[in-house]
């Protein structure tokens, strides 16, 4: 009996030593897989290589430092071009046609995700891709809700989302009144395909009117009658206002021409435009306008859907002018305005 009770006893305790060692041991295993799962995720967020085609409608120094800004804020999330990055960036030169055999090329590349830099590729990339799993983004738009990229700002509704350039106009026109106090009429001159360009058109002409001054509009067609279009105003204005348009933007140095022949103050509503061939503005920073959208770019590589992401805006403008197109013109830019200024050429 007492041999069988110690037998007994024997076998308890073994069995006690089997548990106990083998719980510790599938902790460990648990523990092990949950790391290693941890460690997956993270390197899909980060390590693995994506795609990103990139269209951009035409160029000039705006959409190029937004594309910029874009690359580099990649960048500072982790995502490196030629390591874990690869970059098809096209440009289409100004032409619809362009973008549409551009985005069908991305479409057969099955790239990752698409940007589209300027409001004419961003309406031609979301109509390719609006019924595919591929997420498009957008920057350099004025207004998205308007050229029916998302259902609204807040829930863009499809897969799709960006940040806006829509400029503070009614500032910028307030600014043509404080540089010239005794301006009456006012140019405000745009490409009428272009249409972010007509929407601010028509917000510039209704602060005008706030401020009592008249309005002449004229349109160019494309870049070729610029020069015509600029001539037409002249002796009829006592200065031009030209929006956010590529159209002109890609033409500054033919507008600057006119305008010192003529001795016709200019004022733009990006920093490029003043830089080229403007008196003053409160600008948009537009590198920052593409690190914005890169970490909008991020979220939707790492899982956030882009519907659910709300287009954003920019809203720290900075005061830029230009003393020297200023004093080509015959204009005396008042000091206290230069010395708000954050960048003056």
């Amino acid at each position: 009996m007492k041999k069988i009770a110690s037998l007994a006893l024997a076998l308890m305790v073994a069995c006690s030593m089997v548990t106990a060692c083998g719980a510790p041991a599938e902790e460990t295993q648990g523990q092990q897989q949950s790391d290693s799962e941890s460690q997956a995720s993270g390197s899909a967020a980060s390590g693995e290589s994506v795609r990103i085609g990139v269209i951009q409608y035409t160029q000039h120094a705006s959409l190029d430092d937004a594309y910029e800004g874009f690359v580099d804020g990649l960048a500072e999330a982790g995502y490196t071009e030629g390591e874990n990055l690869t970059l098809d960036f096209q440009n289409a030169s100004g032409e619809v046609g362009n973008c549409q055999s551009i985005c069908d090329g991305f479409a057969s590349n099955g790239e990752d995700l698409v940007l589209a830099i300027a409001t004419p590729a961003a309406q031609t990339a979301v109509n390719v891709f609006e019924d595919t799993d591929t997420p498009v983004l957008f920057t350099c738009v004025t207004d998205a809700v308007e050229a029916q990229l998302v259902d609204s700002v807040e829930a863009p509704g499809k897969n799709v989302t960006g940040t806006s350039d829509m400029p503070v106009i009614k500032d910028q026109i307030s600014m043509i009144k404080d540089v010239l106090p005794d301006v009456q009429t006012i140019g405000i001159l745009y490409t009428s395909s272009e249409a972010n360009s007509e929407i601010q058109a028509n917000e510039a002409v209704a602060a005008a009117e706030e401020l009592g001054l008249e309005t002449v509009v004229a349109t160019s067609s494309n870049t070729n009658d610029i020069p015509q279009v600029m001539a037409s105003v002249v002796g009829s204005v006592d200065a031009v206002y030209i929006p956010s348009d590529n159209g002109f933007a890609s033409a500054m140095g033919t507008v600057r021409n006119t305008a010192v022949q003529n001795q016709l103050p200019v004022f733009c509503a990006v920093e490029a435009m003043i830089q080229e061939g403007g008196i003053a503005t409160t600008a948009i920073n537009y590198y920052e306008l593409g690190k914005q959208t890169a970490a909008q770019a991020v979220r939707v590589l790492e899982g956030e859907s882009a519907s659910e992401i709300p287009v954003e805006f920019q809203e720290n403008m900075d005061v830029v002018v230009n003393n020297t197109f200023a004093q080509e013109v015959g204009v005396t830019i008042p000091q206290e305005i230069v010395d708000q200024a954050a960048t003056v050429y």
